[in-house]
């Protein structure tokens, strides 16, 4: 046996990793298994066999939730033609694997969707031996097919006896749940052989007799038994080839990567400038903490104390500190009692400092006890320092410390927009176009200022611009920066200092500031696109290459003509012959028209205005071509505190609809459209929840549902849902609109510092029920990394 120190001291296992089956999802080859991604894990997964291809999109949304969205291509299921059809599968884990019982799991497949591959399961897991796992399960639905027995939920009720067929429509198949005559029992084996890390060899017993593709298609399965082998390439692929059900063979492919995972060398960007500490300074006292500050640390509560404490008070107003002040009896003057400090600490807990009264009330003097308070303390100093002011009556000693400070921000590539600096304060206002995480910009900006200013500036004010709108302000104290700079909790310690404000709007108005020194200023980009159309059962994928150009002239912050115009390189939707068949009016399904039409056009077209009307309210007005497929006037208010995780919006818009062609002319059609919003960060596993409730584009009223799980590196996998009281068959085919959201910022991959990121929507369909205006500055969007709780969770890059 081991020493027992010597385990302790061991690296934990690695995760193991969980490989996936032919449906994309964690499993056994056709048969699922109660094992789960690792947490925030995203797949692909692509794998063909018997004439059925599987495209699976896959998403640990929680670390005991399993979710997924799958294309399929089942050919000759219908006489003389395939099916393309789509689904959404969940699975949840209920319990986790114990030494004497196994992982359990509950599962829907096709619970959204047109019913084809709809089926439910209970399924339960256990490791039996290093490498050696077994799997066995109880399925409905498709997994029903063979070795199946009467589904004993019949006995409870006679709805439980009989099941529909596919629905085609794409709606919840709550009712059909655990319906059925039959119950299927289905079994498999995994092992993973200590000789050959990466391999696995699968076995399982299979209970999807694949009925439906029987009839049309040549595939005859002849046994209920699948073999398999698959390798693990690395972290992020793997491949497997398998002999399925005694007559074919097939393959699979999976691509994992996961927004938690580091990918890539990272950190190669220029480090940070040190930061600089200025000259000690006399060392008075604060009048609030006695003519004689010394420090008693020790091991514990005094014996006794004689001093007479009376009543012991924790001060509120230490900013950070925990600070207590005990009333003695001592008469002025008298000899401090440096070893009741401790009689204090036992009293009150953990406190950092504490302040003795004489019998007058003054205060005699401080005791610093921890790190925290000999900062506080070290605060109080500066205040009444000695360090020279007289330099903040010249201004041009103002200007000039501006342009140094912007040349320093400008080498750490954080943009300086305004400064007002006095003689112990000093308010900037920044731009950050570099990093990911905004507090890695305060904290160059806060190091820039230390660098640059005098000795007397204490204060720093730092205002966070996004779109030219200030967001939040940040209040740092420079005394405390420089105590915490060379501090192992340095980050815990900067934050607990911080203080964070809504910041207050530019000049005090929401109305645009002219500054003829600072506007008019123009902007341009040309960059190539490659814009998607999905799932057309003509051509499932298509693509083309376009280059798109555009600019921005700004008259004055926040105020501007915005423009983007595209050009097709390839014509690849050139071949899109599907027309719409929508009995509502036709704001989205008419797609392929403007994709075909409109090559060269006008993408966008607009002048803009965002503005703020007081420190926790935005406001913005569009007015223009606002999108590829309408314009008009888009207004819009948001009301968002930066010190609240939750916000509340009001969106009005009046729009037309434009040519197919993209350039300047309008159609017949024209809607007042709107919602009102509301947006909360729950600060649970970084999911957040988006509300929308109000008319849309085809004139349908209704609501917006979207989770959404953000990551502090800036990634966002999320799903939405709009239900509106268009009828599902005047809907059409998916019956409401929904989709994923997908959002994947360069600078994960990449070893610099980039705010760009890939931005997709993925719509199973394209319909017109539940079809909302795309507005390219919607404004919640803007803010909501700048409040305190992602600024609380990106803090650690504070200092880099």
């Amino acid at each position: 046996m081991a020493p027992a120190g010597a385990a302790l001291s061991q690296e934990p296992p690695p995760p193991r990793y969980e490989s996936r089956n032919l449906y994309g999802m964690t499993g056994l080859i056709d048969m699922p298994t109660a094992r789960v991604q690792p947490d925030a894990e995203l797949g692909f997964t692509s794998s063909y066999f018997g004439g059925f291809m599987r495209n699976t999109l896959s998403f640990q949304v929680l670390p005991r939730v399993e979710a997924a969205f799958r294309y399929s291509i089942i050919e000759d299921f219908f006489p003389a033609d395939d099916l393309f059809d789509r689904s959404f599968d969940i699975k949840i884990l209920l319990s986790d694997e114990s030494r004497y019982f196994p992982a359990v799991a509950l599962g829907l497949r096709d619970f959204l969707g047109t019913g084809i591959y709809s089926s439910e399961y209970f399924v339960a897991t256990k490791e039996v031996a290093p490498g050696l796992q077994v799997t066995g399960g109880l399925g409905w639905g498709r997994l029903s097919g063979t070795g199946n027995f009467e589904n004993p939920l019949g006995y409870f009720s006679n709805r439980f006896k009989t099941r529909g067929g596919s629905n085609g429509t794409g709606k919840v198949n709550v009712g059909e749940f655990f319906r059925g005559p039959d119950m299927g029992g289905f079994a498999g084996v995994e092992w993973r052989p200590s000789f050959l890390d990466g391999l696995a060899l699968k076995a399982e017993y299979s209970t999807d007799a694949y009925l439906r593709e029987q009839q049309n298609s040549s595939f005859d399965p002849k046994i209920p038994f699948n073999f398999g082998a698959e390798y693990r390439v690395n972290d992020w692929f793997s491949l497997g080839a398998y002999a399925m059900y005694g007559s074919e063979f097939g393959v699979r492919a999976s691509i994992g990567l996961n927004p938690t995972r580091l990918n890539g060398p990272r950190d190669l960007d220029p480090g940070p400038t040190p930061m600089t500490v200025r000259p000690p300074i006399d060392n008075a006292a604060s009048p609030e903490l006695g003519a004689v500050v010394v420090e008693r640390i020790g091991p514990g509560p005094a014996l006794g104390s004689d001093a007479g404490l009376e009543a012991t008070l924790l001060s509120g107003s230490t900013e950070g500190a925990r600070w207590a002040k005990a009333p003695t009896r001592l008469r002025p003057g008298a000899e401090c009692p440096v070893d009741d400090a401790l009689d204090v600490d036992a009293e009150l807990g953990v406190i950092d400092g504490v302040t003795f009264l004489d019998s007058s009330g003054a205060p005699l003097c401080s005791v610093l006890l921890r790190e925290t308070g000999r900062r506080y303390v070290e605060g109080k100093r500066v205040l009444v320092g000695s360090y020279d002011t007289s330099w903040a009556n010249d201004p041009a000693n103002a200007a000039a410390l501006t342009d140094a400070l912007s040349q320093t921000l400008d080498a750490d590539r954080v943009t300086l927009v305004s400064a007002d600096i006095e003689g112990t304060r000093a308010r900037v206002e920044i731009a950050n176009p570099t990093y990911n995480a905004a507090p890695q910009a305060i904290g160059r900006t806060a190091r820039a200022m230390a660098n640059v200013l005098p000795p007397s500036v204490e204060d720093f004010e730092i205002t966070l611009l996004e779109s030219d709108l200030p967001t939040t302000t940040i209040l740092l104290r420079r005394a405390r920066l420089e105590a915490a700079v060379e501090e192992p909790d340095a980050e815990r310690t900067s934050w607990v200092d911080a203080e964070l404000l809504s910041a207050e709007p530019s000049g005090g108005s929401f109305l645009p500031e002219f500054d003829p020194d600072a506007y008019p200023t123009f902007s341009w980009f040309l960059s190539p696109a490659l814009p998607l159309n999905l799932f057309d059962p003509d051509s499932p994928l298509r693509a083309d290459l376009q280059l798109v150009a555009g600019g921005e002239l700004k008259v004055a912050r926040g105020l501007g003509l915005n423009a983007a115009v595209s050009k097709s390189l390839l014509n690849g939707f050139d071949d899109i012959t599907r027309t719409s068949d929508s009995v509502l009016p036709r704001v989205r399904s008419d797609f392929a028209k403007y994709l075909k039409q409109g090559d060269p056009g006008i993408d966008r077209l607009t002048g803009d205005y965002l503005f703020k009307v007081t420190p926790e309210t935005y406001g913005r007005v569009s007015l223009g071509y606002l999108e590829r497929m309408f314009g008009g006037v888009s207004g819009e208010v948001l009301w968002k505190p930066s010190t609240q995780d939750w916000g509340l919006g009001l969106e009005v818009n009046y729009v037309a609809q434009r040519d197919f062609d993209m350039l300047f002319g309008f159609q017949d059609y024209d809607v007042v459209t709107g919602h009102a919003s509301v947006y909360w960060d729950t600060g649970w596993h970084g999911m957040e929840v988006q509300i929308d409730a109000g008319r849309y584009l085809a004139g349908d009223w209704g609501g917006t549902f979207t989770l959404t799980r953000r990551f502090a590196n800036g990634w966002e996998i999320g799903g939405f849902f709009t239900l509106t009281d268009v009828p599902f068959d005047e809907y059409g085919e998916g019956s409401f609109d929904k989709g994923i959201r997908l959002t994947i910022p360069f600078a994960w991959g990449l070893p610099y510092e980039t705010r760009s990121r890939l931005d997709m929507n993925i719509r199973p369909l394209t319909r017109d029920g539940g079809a909302r205006l795309s507005v390219a500055n919607r404004l919640y969007p803007i803010v909501q990394e700048v409040d305190r709780g992602d600024l609380r969770a990106d803090w650690g890059h504070f200092w880099r």
